[in-house]
């Protein structure tokens, strides 16, 4: 598997139970991250002074993502900066494009994006990148973001973009051709023969379960307040307004992939990313218990630095992009459920 997210934590919020399953189902798996997330805000009080220094803060991230990706141990990590070619076609050091919050759980451009961002490179230049990656790795899946970026960062967006075009040009070899960075002396692409993906899916989560997980959590947190890093009361998303994009309808999620046996992976993962992920919490037994009479599906819960609550889901979801010929059978085989 190929998994492409944008920042440090991306690939465990988003993609770190499948990841993690994916691992323990035996199979070969690589990550790549698409920056270093400079532009983010920091939760612990200590490291605050991290926040507004793009480079101190993306060492800090860089270290955290190391942590991450021993936790969940996939057997190779990238930065897509580090593939090699089109040098003449991009900046040697892709940067985070930045965000600001719109309302909670969506995301829209910051106004700070300088012109080594991320999204201010090429497409297909960031593409040919990772189409190099794709032929010489040859993964049964390429696991991304869905095409609204989970909740609208402007880097989730162009990594759903990145990776699908990456797709085209990794098995298309006329469209390789016509592409920008063909005629470069180091094309990453020369030399390497084509190949198609089997199955491009799309990190999403059931919307109904969600609902169902944040109602309990809005009750959960009713009886007794939930602190934040710097002791601030956290609070559930409302489970009754609007939900991240990344949450779909139950007809549109191809496969659910049971956690419970990589929970400790996953929340170790999460809680290496101290700069981005707070309150980091698994369900005890009591909690268990009153989740399953209310028929929330959710195994703890976590926040980020806009302090909203968010479920630990019991299942990872995936949807697969249109056109795949994989099928949910192949793919539950896959992440060792069959």
């Amino acid at each position: 598997m190929l998994a492409f997210f944008a920042h440090p934590d991306d690939e465990t919020l988003g993609g770190g139970g499948l990841i993690a399953s994916a691992v323990r189902a035996g199979r070969q798996v690589t990550v790549v991250n698409a920056n270093r997330g400079e532009k983010g805000e920091v939760i612990p009080a200590d490291l605050a002074h991290l926040e507004g220094d793009d480079h101190a803060l993306a060492a800090e991230r860089a270290r955290e993502l190391d942590r991450a990706i021993a936790a969940l141990q996939p057997a190779e990590h990238l930065m897509l900066d580090a593939v090699e070619g089109l040098s003449d076609l991009r900046p040697p050091r892709f940067t985070d494009s930045g965000m600001r919050w719109i309302r909670p759980g969506l995301a829209g451009p910051g106004e700070d994006a300088g012109a080594d961002a991320f999204t201010a490179i090429d497409l297909d230049v960031t593409a040919r990148l990772l189409a190099s990656v794709i032929r010489s790795r040859r993964p049964e899946v390429l696991l991304t973001e869905e095409p609204d970026g989970g909740y609208g960062h402007p880097d989730h967006i162009r990594v759903h973009d990145v990776a699908m075009r990456a797709a085209e040009l990794a098995a298309d070899e006329a469209r390789a051709a016509a592409s920008v960075g063909a005629e470069a002396e180091d094309d990453p692409l020369a030399g390497l023969e084509p190949f198609q993906v089997p199955a491009i899916a799309w990190v999403t989560t059931n919307a109904e379960k969600m609902r169902t997980a944040l109602a309990w959590m809005e009750q959960r947190a009713a009886r007794e307040a939930i602190l934040g890093e710097r002791g601030d009361e956290l609070t559930p998303r409302p489970s009754t307004g609007p939900l991240v994009s990344r949450a779909y309808p139950p007809e549109r999620i191809d496969l659910d992939v049971d956690l419970a046996p990589v929970l400790g992976s996953l929340t170790e993962a999460m809680r290496a990313h101290r700069t981005q992920v707070q309150a980091v919490h698994l369900l005890d037994d009591a909690e268990r218990e009153s989740a399953a009479e209310a028929g929330a599906e959710l195994a703890g819960w976590f926040a980020v630095s806009n302090g909203v609550l968010q479920p630990i889901m019991a299942a990872a979801s995936i949807t697969l992009a249109p056109g795949q010929e994989a099928t949910t059978e192949q793919l539950r085989s896959f992440f060792g459920h069959d």
